[in-house]
């Protein structure tokens, strides 16, 4: 089956990048949150999924739905809003060995295949 450009930039990309963490801050994503840890590939060694206090159970719906061993629910008490969402992810993605860290949002407004793209060393 012959490959695409995309492809062959994907696959090269998932094995020449440094190690990478996605966060994703949710308030309100059952509908979506699945759908978007679905589509991240596995150049990404780290996952974390923030709950920021959400009405709906973002965070146990991926709890009790998720297999990927990857993805790790942290928890703010309160809401904090998607800035001090993001920030509580970073905190986590940094106790990782990750040297990238990606921000990306749980209701799939950015695609999650674009990862390796965004996060390929640039060559001078």
């Amino acid at each position: 089956m012959p490959t695409t450009p995309t492809d062959r930039i994907e696959t090269k990309a998932a094995l020449s990048l440094p190690p990478i963490a996605v966060v994703i801050p949710c308030y309100r994503e059952t509908g979506h949150i699945l759908d978007v840890l679905a589509e991240i590939g596995p150049e990404v060694m780290a996952i974390i999924v923030v709950d920021d206090a959400c009405p709906d159970g973002t965070g146990d719906l991926v709890e009790h739905t998720n297999t990927d061993s990857r993805v790790r629910v942290i928890r703010n008490a309160l809401n904090s809003g998607v800035g001090g969402a993001t920030i509580a992810g970073y905190r986590e993605a940094l106790a990782t060995d990750a040297e990238i860290i990606v921000k990306i949002d749980g209701d799939g407004q950015m695609d999650p295949k674009l990862i390796p793209a965004i996060s390929a060393p640039v060559k001078s």
